[in-house]
C-alpha cells in the first residue's frame, strides 16, 4: 500500500531531496532518491505555468544529431537548484531542469542574437549558440558570442533584496568576453564567475561576485596595474582561470604567443588582496616520454617526445588540493608548483572538458567523445568508452530490452551527483522525435568487466580435478569497517521522527484531512526547528519540548478518545511520534563528510582479510599474502589534520586490523560562526594498489573497494550555539546573594534581576545535532550594546564609541560605566580595547550606572523603583582558544530597583520631609487645639440650638393668642 504526503520546505533553502526507503515489509523495494528543488524561473500565466526564461521548445530533434558533441554542465556545487545546459549548434536554446535532468524543459532564451564584431572585438563567425551556461543558487548566466547575460530567479525563500528578473540582462557591456569560467564553490556567502577578455581586453579577466541576487563585475584588475601579459612582457592570451577561494587566489592558464607558430604556456597566480602576479609553473613544450609506470615526475631530468604539449584547461579540487592541467595530457600537482604527468592518458585526442566528483574520482571527455576515468592520487587512467567492457555491458542491456540504451543514441553530457556518475543521452524514436534521458553511467560494471577481459582465466588441475582459475589483482578479499563513532556528531545532520497520524476510518486509508494535518504538523516541526535559536536556553534541550510541554498531561486522554474512534477530525496524533533523534547508530560505513572542531578526534578500525587456502590454490606469494596488504591515509592538509595508523596482525584469521585515528591539530588559525567559511579538506583511505583493481558485489551490482575519500570540514561545525543559561544563573545568583527579588509583574520568559545584587551569568554550549548541552567554560567578552528604560520596546542600540564608554575604562567620557567586575581580588583580564574577559568560573558583575551612563537617574513612573532593559552581547572571538567557533550571543536582561541619582534622591527626600513635617504639624495642632476648638464648636452648637428653641417657643405663643382672639370675635357677631 502506498500513500502520499506533501513535501515540506526547509527554511532559507532552495535545494532539497527526498530519500524513499522501504520499511522492510512486503516486497523488496530499492531505495530511491528524488530531487525536490525550487524552480524560481517559472511564472503564472493564463494557460498555466510558463518559463520566464523564454519560449518553450517542444521538439529536440532538429537540435540534436548523431554527430553532436557533448558539453559540460556547470553549476555551484550542491547549491544550484536549477541546472542548465547549452551548446546546441546554431540555436539559442538551453535545457533547464530542477531535478538534475530527471525531467527538463527546453527553452529558447529571450535574448537578441547579436554579432557585434569590431576592430576592438573581432569575431571570425556568428553563431546563435549558447557557448557557456552557468547555474548558481539564485542566478543563471550564459554567453552568446562575446555577450554575457544573467537572469535572477524569483526566490522569496532566500529573502533576496531584489525581485526576480523579467528579462535577460546584459553585463560587461563594453567588454569583449571570450569565455566564462565557473567557480564551483561559494565563499563568504558569495558566489563567483570569471569572464576572460578577448580583442583589446585580451590578457584581462573579470571576477564577478554574485550576492543577494545581483552580479557585480568590478573594473578590470589591470586598471592602473600591469596585465599578466605585461608582467610576462609578451603577447599572450588567458585560456582558463580557476579561483581558489580559500586563498583568494586566481590561477591562470596563459598562452604566450611568439612570432613563430610555437607557443609557450604558463601557470600564473594572481593575488586578489595585493593585485600581484607571479609565475607558478612553466609548462614544458613537449610531452614527456612514458616510463611504463603510468606516471612521470616532472623534475627537469626527464626525456621528452617530439609531440607538443597543448593544455586546454585547468581544474582544482579544494578538498584534496589536487590541481590539474588538462589538454592532450593530464598533469596533476598537490602544490601548483611540482607536477606529475599521468602517462596512461594518450595524446591522440585532446580533452574537451574535465569533471570532478570531489569525492576522489574524475572523468574527462575528449573531443572524439572518449570517456576516461581515474581515481585521485592514482596514476591509473582507464578508458571507459569506447571500450570492450562498454560493448559487453551495452550488448547485455540491449538483450534485456532496456529503454535507456539504443544503437542510435547521442551522448549529450556527463556529470556527477550524489548517486555517482550520470550520463545524458538523446534517443530518437524513429519517427522524427526522441527523448532525452538521464541514466547511471555503469562505471563499476565496466571496471569489473575490464578485469575479466584483461586477466584471462586459465585451467587448473588439482587432485585429478579441473578448475577455472582467475587472476586476482586485488591484494585482499574482504574489507570491513568497524568501531565507527555515532555518525551525527561528525556528519552534523539532524534527524526527526514524524509518524503520520492514525486514521479513524475502518479502511485505514489516508484522506485529504489526514494529509493536511500531517503537512501542518511537519511544517510546525520545521518552524520549531528553525525558531530554536532563542537566546534563553530552555530547561529541556529539544525543539519539540515547547510543542508538547502543556499537552503531555492529556496524552492518555487523547489516546483513550482515539481508541474509541472519537478523535476530532477523524485522526489521532501521537505526541510521542514527533521527536528529535539523537542516538543514531553507525552502519559500518564511512560518513559522507566529517566536521572537525578544535582537537576533535575521529577514529575507527579497518579489517582486511586475504583469501583462504582453498580460495588461493597455486597462487604466488604476492597474490595472497598479508605482507602485501597495506593501508594508507592521505591527508590534504597535514598541518591541520594528522592521522595515526596502528597495524595488528590476526594471523589465525589471515587478516590485519588497522586502528585509524584522524585528529585535528588545533592549528587552524580562523575562528568563524557556526558552519561558515569552513576549510575544505579530505581524508583518502586506500589500500596499496587497490585503485580500480578491487571490487565487491552487492545487491545493486559491483562496487569498487579499497579506496574511499571523505571530505573533512575544519572549523566551527554547523548546529552549535551559545545560549544564556537562565536556570543556572537564577539559582547561582540567588545562592550567592542569599536572596532573590523578582519584579512585581513577573514574566517567566524574562526573569528580573535586582540592581543591588551581584549578577552571575552562565552560558551553555548547545549541540543541536547530538543533543549535548553543557556549560561553556571558555573565555568570552561581555558588553552592553543597547538599553532602554521601562520596556523592551524602548531599547536603543549604542554607537561604537558609546559601547566603549559604557563597558570599559578606556572611553572618552569619564564616569560612564554601566557595570564593573564584582571580583576585585584577581587581576582583570581585558582585550586590547579594554573590554573585560570572563570565564565560566569568574563571571560576577556589579551594576553601578555611573553619572554619564544611560541608566543613571531614571525617573520612576510610579511609586516603584524604575526598571531598565539591557541588550547584552557575549562573544568569544579572539579571546577563546578552546574552539574554532565564534560564538556571538545577544540577549536582553531585565534589571529592576535602579538607584536614583543623589540630586534627585535629595530632592525627593526634601519633598518627603516637607510633607511629613506638614503632616506632623497638623497632627500636633490637632492634638493641642483640638479640645478647645471642639468645646467652642460645641458651645456654638448649643447656642444655636437654644436660639432655635426660643424662636420656636415665640412662634407657638403667637399662634395661640391669635386663635383665642378669633374665637372671641365670633361670639359677639351672632344674628339678631
Amino acid at each position: 500500500m502506498c500513500w502520499y504526503t506533501p513535501m515540506p520546505m526547509t527554511k532559507r533553502s532552495v535545494v532539497m531531496e527526498v530519500l524513499v526507503k522501504s520499511n522492510g515489509l512486503g516486497l523488496e523495494v530499492d531505495d530511491k532518491r528524488f530531487v525536490m528543488n525550487i524552480n524560481g524561473y517559472m511564472k503564472e500565466s493564463e494557460t498555466g505555468l510558463q518559463s520566464s526564461l523564454g519560449e518553450k521548445v517542444t521538439s529536440l530533434a532538429e537540435m540534436i544529431s548523431l554527430d553532436s558533441r557533448s558539453r559540460p554542465i556547470w553549476s555551484t556545487f550542491n547549491q544550484a537548484p536549477v541546472l542548465i545546459l547549452g551548446g546546441f549548434q546554431d540555436y539559442k536554446i538551453i535545457l533547464v531542469s530542477d531535478s538534475e535532468f530527471a525531467d527538463f524543459t527546453a527553452v529558447e532564451v529571450g535574448i537578441d542574437s547579436c554579432w557585434i564584431g569590431s576592430v576592438n572585438c573581432p569575431l571570425d563567425s556568428f553563431s546563435s549558440s549558447i557557448f557557456d551556461a552557468i547555474a548558481t543558487e539564485s542566478m543563471l548566466l550564459l554567453r552568446q558570442n562575446q555577450l554575457v547575460y544573467y537572469f535572477t530567479g524569483n526566490y522569496s525563500v532566500l529573502f533576496l533584496p531584489v525581485p526576480g528578473s523579467g528579462l535577460w540582462t546584459r553585463v560587461l557591456n563594453n567588454i569583449c568576453v571570450s569565455r566564462l569560467n565557473p567557480v564551483h564553490f561559494p565563499h563568504n556567502d558569495s558566489e563567483f564567475v570569471i569572464a576572460l577578455g578577448g580583442g583589446v581586453q585580451e590578457g584581462e579577466f573579470f571576477l564577478g561576485t554574485i550576492r543577494d541576487g545581483a552580479v557585480r563585475f568590478p573594473e578590470s584588475h589591470a586598471k592602473g596595474r600591469k596585465t599578466v601579459c605585461e608582467h610576462l612582457n609578451i603577447s599572450c592570451t588567458i585560456l582558463w582561470a580557476v579561483y581558489i577561494t580559500e586563498e583568494e587566489m586566481i590561477v591562470l592558464l596563459v598562452e604566450g604567443k611568439k612570432k613563430s607558430s610555437k607557443s609557450d604556456y604558463y601557470i600564473m597566480a594572481y593575488d586578489q588582496a595585493n593585485g600581484d602576479f607571479w609565475m607558478l609553473y612553466s609548462i614544458p613544450r613537449f610531452i614527456p616520454k612514458d616510463t611504463d609506470k603510468g606516471f612521470v615526475m616532472l623534475l627537469g631530468l626527464e626525456e621528452y617526445t617530439d609531440s607538443p604539449l597543448i593544455p586546454r584547461g585547468l581544474s582544482y579540487n579544494p578538498f584534496s588540493t589536487i590541481f590539474y592541467i588538462w589538454g592532450n595530457v593530464i598533469l596533476q600537482s598537490y602544490d601548483l608548483v611540482n607536477y606529475i604527468h599521468l602517462s596512461d592518458f594518450p595524446q591522440r585526442s585532446p580533452i574537451s572538458y574535465f569533471i570532478l566528483s570531489y569525492v576522489g574520482e574524475f572523468v574527462c571527455v575528449t573531443v572524439s567523445e572518449e570517456i576516461w576515468f581515474s581515481v585521485e592520487g592514482s596514476s591509473v587512467v582507464v578508458r571507459l568508452y569506447p571500450s570492450e567492457p562498454w560493448d559487453m555491458f551495452f550488448s547485455l542491456q540491449l538483450m534485456r530490452g532496456s529503454k535507456d540504451f539504443s544503437l542510435n543514441e547521442t551522448f549529450v553530457s556527463l556529470f556527477f551527483n550524489k548517486e555517482g556518475l550520470q550520463q545524458l543521452v538523446y534517443i530518437p524514436d524513429g519517427h522524427g522525435e526522441g527523448k532525452l534521458i538521464k541514466r547511471n553511467f555503469p562505471l563499476h560494471y565496466i571496471l569489473s568487466y575490464r578485469h575479466l577481459i584483461i586477466h584471462q582465466y586459465h585451467w587448473l588441475y588439482l587432485e585429478d580435478s579441473q578448475y577455472i582459475k582467475f587472476f586476482h589483482p586485488c591484494s585482499f578479499s574482504v574489507m570491513r569497517l568497524e568501531d565507527l563513532p555515532a555518525p551525527q556528531r561528525f556528519t552534523r545532520m539532524e534527524h526527526y521522527c514524524t509518524e503520520p497520524p492514525d486514521v479513524m476510518d475502518r479502511t485505514g486509508f489516508h484522506n485529504n484531512v489526514s494529509l493536511a494535518v500531517y503537512q501542518g504538523l511537519i511544517f510546525q516541526l520545521l518552524w520549531l526547528h528553525a525558531d530554536y535559536s532563542r537566546p534563553y536556553a530552555d530547561p529541556v534541550h529539544d525543539p519539540t519540548w515547547r510543542w508538547w510541554k502543556n499537552r503531555k498531561q492529556y496524552g492518555e486522554y487523547f489516546f483513550y478518545v482515539a481508541s474509541n474512534g472519537n478523535s476530532s477530525g477523524g485522526v489521532y496524533v501521537n505526541m510521542e511520534g514527533y521527536t528529535k533523534i539523537y542516538d543514531l547508530q553507525p552502519n559500518n560505513q564511512l560518513p559522507s563528510k566529517i566536521y572537525l572542531d578544535k582537537n576533535n578526534v575521529f577514529s575507527f578500525s579497518v579489517f582486511l582479510s586475504i583469501r583462504s587456502k582453498a580460495q588461493s590454490m597455486q597462487e604466488m606469494l604476492e597474490e595472497n599474502s598479508l605482507d602485501f596488504v597495506w593501508l594508507t591515509v592521505v591527508l590534504a592538509h597535514p598541518r591541520f589534520v594528522v592521522s595515526d595508523l596502528h597495524r595488528h596482525y590476526l594471523m589465525g584469521r589471515g587478516s590485519v586490523l588497522y586502528l585509524v585515528t584522524i585528529r585535528d591539530t588545533g592549528q587552524y588559525p580562523k575562528q568563524e560562526l557556526s558552519g561558515t567559511n569552513l576549510l575544505k579538506s579530505s581524508m583518502a583511505l586506500k589500500v596499496v594498489n587497490s585503485a580500480t583493481n578491487c571490487y565487491h558485489y552487492t545487491a545493486s551490482g559491483p562496487k569498487l573497494q579499497g579506496y574511499a575519500m571523505v571530505p573533512i570540514f575544519i572549523g566551527c561545525p554547523p548546529g552549535k550555539r551559545l545560549a544564556f543559561d537562565i536556570t543556572r544563573t537564577l539559582k547561582y545568583t540567588t545562592k550567592q546573594n542569599k536572596r532573590y527579588f523578582d519584579c512585581i509583574h513577573k514574566n517567566p520568559e524574562l526573569p528580573c534581576f535586582f540592581f543591588n545584587d551581584v549578577f552571575y551569568p552562565f552560558f551553555l554550549i548547545q549541540d543541536m545535532v547530538t543533543g549535548d548541552s553543557g556549560p561553556f567554560m571558555g573565555s568570552y567578552m561581555l558588553r552592553i550594546i543597547g538599553g532602554g528604560p521601562y520596556s523592551e520596546s524602548r531599547i536603543r542600540l549604542y554607537s561604537p564609541s558609546e559601547i566603549l564608554d559604557y563597558n570599559t575604562a578606556n572611553g572618552s567620557t569619564p564616569l560612564s560605566l554601566i557595570w564593573m567586575r564584582a571580583n576585585h581580588t584577581k587581576p582583570a583580564l581585558t582585550d586590547p580595547e579594554g573590554f573585560n574577559v570572563f570565564s565560566g568560573i569568574d563571571c560576577g558583575i556589579k551594576w553601578i550606572c555611573e553619572q554619564n551612563s544611560p541608566c543613571y537617574d531614571v525617573v520612576p513612573l510610579d511609586l516603584t523603583a524604575p526598571d531598565y532593559f539591557f541588550l547584552v552581547e557575549v562573544s568569544n572571538r579572539a579571546v577563546d582558544k578552546s574552539t574554532y567557533c565564534d560564538y556571538d550571543l545577544e540577549f536582553v536582561i531585565h534589571i529592576h530597583g535602579l538607584r536614583l541619582s543623589p540630586s534627585r534622591a535629595i530632592a525627593f527626600m526634601k519633598i518627603s520631609m516637607a510633607v511629613l513635617t506638614g503632616i506632623v504639624f497638623l497632627y500636633v495642632l490637632h492634638q493641642v487645639l483640638g479640645p478647645v476648638i471642639g468645646a467652642g464648636f460645641t458651645r456654638l452648637i448649643q447656642r444655636f440650638e437654644e436660639a432655635l428653641a426660643v424662636r420656636t417657643e415665640s412662634n407657638i405663643t403667637f399662634s395661640g393668642s391669635s386663635s383665642i382672639q378669633s374665637q372671641g370675635n365670633s361670639h359677639h357677631t351672632s344674628p339678631l
